[in-house]
């Protein structure tokens, strides 16, 4: 029996997340550094990129978990079964 194969979407999930966290602590080290060598100015290239980059992991988690659900009930979702659906615009 074979080992089972992450599926994409969980792989780029993975390398978001560490990336993300890579992020930031490498801003958290760069603003220690701003303190420590007494930096006088501002810091909001620091909030602003990483609220971004949360924001964006986030998001990307929504919808990987939209997708596992829409997956993982009862018959899961199949796309030949998604084409066949019919809309009803009433």
């Amino acid at each position: 029996m074979g080992a089972r194969r992450t599926s994409f979407s969980k792989l780029l999930l993975i390398q978001e997340s560490v990336l993300i966290w890579i992020l930031t602590f490498g801003f958290i080290a760069l603003a220690f550094l701003c303190v420590w060598k007494e930096y006088t100015g501002s810091l909001p290239w620091l909030s602003v990129t990483l609220t971004g980059a949360w924001t964006a992991y986030g998001v990307s988690q929504a919808m990987y978990y939209s997708k596992s659900k829409a997956e993982n009930t009862k018959g899961g979702i199949v796309y030949d079964a998604a084409l066949n659906t019919k809309v009803d615009c009433d």
